[in-house]
């Protein structure tokens, strides 16, 4: 796995985000991962050409338990800006999905940014109240019984 290749595609996913430039550069560096994160998350690429233009990450140990059920965390989706609007993002989406199924998951958690909730909006996925103060704002589940 090319930890490069996935930091790049995050890092130009950002930086397109609809946001201050300020808060994209202070953002990246926490959202790219590094070779330790490689033991907690699976990756799942998208190739065109041999080269990487989208990336998925998830966590298929530890379980979190939301209002919906016990579920496995989708930890990022990323597409290349030029590559976005052709379906990468929910054909990788989907794979997470099937693997997490295959692995007697209940649903799949996302914690969205606020740029990409109309994204998992259109895909259908059910949107999760916070429950306190404290929670993540921008929660999707899909479940998978």
């Amino acid at each position: 796995m090319d930890l490069s290749a996935i930091n790049r595609i995050i890092t130009q996913a950002v930086m397109a985000w609809p946001m201050p430039e300020r808060i994209k550069r202070l953002s990246v560096p926490v959202i790219c991962y590094d070779s330790e994160d490689f033991k907690h998350y699976q990756f799942l690429l998208y190739l065109e050409e041999q080269m990487p233009i989208a990336v998925a990450a998830w966590n298929p140990d530890t379980v979190l338990h939301t209002a919906a059920g016990k579920g496995r965390l989708l930890h990022g989706l990323y597409v290349l800006p030029d590559c976005q609007g052709r379906g990468l993002g929910r054909l990788l989406m989907e794979r997470v999905f099937e693997q997490a199924a295959e692995a007697h998951v209940e649903g799949v958690l996302i914690k969205a940014e606020r740029a990409s909730v109309g994204f998992f909006e259109h895909c259908g996925l059910e949107r999760l109240a916070a429950r306190s103060e404290t929670d993540y704002p921008y929660q999707f589940w899909r479940s998978l019984k």
